[in-house]
């Protein structure tokens, strides 16, 4: 049970958040969206993210007390400050999403990581007790316990959003998990290892980061196995984030009829790969060490979105062999030119601009427009994205330069309003 105070806020933030997601605006921006997507009209749609730090500060503070109708409020206000404050290509589903509960074991319980606060509080930074440094005697440390599932939590959770809310926004099932099956093993590497003594293993023991890359792979397939046993795979090819902060709205997907009480599987869905901790070796290293491992779970999806922060050009050699390979990032680090000839009109460019060039010390729109502008002339002839990506506050008021950044890029990709 919810007070009449609960229950009053979060119907009032719920209809203004359906109202949003229901507009003529936010169908004009799907369209954008599926445009590119599908790869039918170079429409260069964008959006600026956030990285967990100045959005808390143009958010408004949530005020229902009931933990779960807080977070339902919270999901909501975040949505329409978005889109007051940012004019972007930014999309909302038209009903409010109730992700599964699903246990999926940590498979080191060793691991520990100690956070640490930045100026504003703000628990960012953190570091890693790297419990297979030593990766002879750590592999014994590696684990596996069963997935788990509370669908009676979560339909408990459906039935008093429906409650709430239902006869404002419908509700429904998502579920979060399926993109990322095989996601950020590298990474999980890393936080286990240390960066200097993965790379190092790769020369002076190949065979231990093989069986490592192993036992990741074969976790993150079985639990794709058992997220399709469990009839627990749900669509996430509508307004749903996919890869580095991209939004997946496409037709295309399923490219199957699916029957009543048939289940969906994960050819009929988006998928999210990257090697962010690849920036160091070379292209063959990260063919024998990482890819394979990575086509494990990436090969069985419908469409894949590829890369983060690492400079994809020097791997697009290997990465170019994914099956069904939509969009592919290209970050600050990434020579652009070259990887715009490699892919041609066959992708989806997921540009992230220069962060600086937007929540640096100082906004300086020439700038700002100059790296903009550089990336859609090396892009013409590319179907091209923008995502704002590690926009962490710096020094800066970034509610006044938003709206300024986002009338430059509409008038740069010759959408203004």
């Amino acid at each position: 049970m919810i007070t009449a105070k609960d229950r009053d806020r979060l119907r009032s933030v719920a209809a203004d958040y359906a109202a949003i997601a229901n507009s003529d605006e936010m169908n004009a921006r799907r369209t954008i969206w599926r445009q590119s997507n599908q790869l039918e009209k170079r429409t260069v749609p964008f959006q600026i993210e956030d990285n967990g730090t100045f959005f808390a500060d143009l958010t408004p503070i949530p005020q229902c007390e009931d933990a779960f109708a807080r977070g339902l409020e919270q999901g909501m206000l975040r949505a329409i400050s978005n889109y007051t404050l940012i004019d972007d290509d930014r999309v909302f589903p038209p009903y409010c999403g109730i992700n599964w509960i699903i246990g999926r074991p940590n498979i080191c319980p060793d691991l520990q990581l100690t956070h640490a606060a930045d100026a504003t509080g703000r628990m960012l930074g953190y570091e890693s007790n790297t419990p297979l440094a030593d990766l002879e005697t750590g592999l014994e440390k590696l684990r596996r316990a069963p997935f788990t599932i509370d669908r009676d939590g979560t339909y408990r959770h459906l039935e008093l959003a429906e409650e709430w809310i239902g006869d404002l926004l419908p509700v429904k099932i998502v579920n979060g998990t399926t993109l990322y099956a095989g996601t950020g093993m590298a990474g999980k590497v890393v936080l286990m290892m240390g960066m200097d003594k993965f790379y190092m293993a790769m020369i002076d023991q190949p065979g231990n980061v093989h069986r490592l890359f192993e036992f990741l792979a074969t976790e993150g397939s079985d639990f794709l196995d058992w997220l399709e046993a469990e009839d627990l795979i749900k669509p996430n090819s509508g307004e749903y984030c996919v890869g580095s902060g991209s939004c997946g709205l496409t037709d295309e997907l399923p490219r199957r009829e699916i029957k009543s009480g048939e289940r969906m599987l994960a050819k009929d869905c988006w998928a999210f790969q990257e090697a962010q901790e690849a920036v160091g070796i070379s292209a063959e290293m990260y063919a024998e060490f990482i890819h394979p491992y990575q086509r494990r779970t990436g090969d069985r999806y419908g469409l894949l979105y590829y890369g983060c922060c690492e400079p994809v050009h020097e791997h697009w050699p290997i990465i170019k062999n994914f099956k069904n390979l939509r969009k592919i990032t290209v970050s600050p680090w990434c020579d652009q030119a070259s990887i715009a000839e490699s892919v041609g009109r066959d992708l989806v460019l997921s540009r992230k601009p220069q962060p600086l060039k937007l929540c640096g010390e100082t906004f300086r729109p020439t700038e700002f427009e100059d790296d903009i502008r550089e990336t859609l002339d090396i892009a013409s002839d590319n179907f091209v994205e923008l995502i704002f990506r590690d926009t962490c506050t710096l020094c800066g008021d970034m509610k006044d330069r938003l709206g300024e950044a986002c009338g430059i890029l509409r008038r740069l990709i010759g959408r203004p309003r």
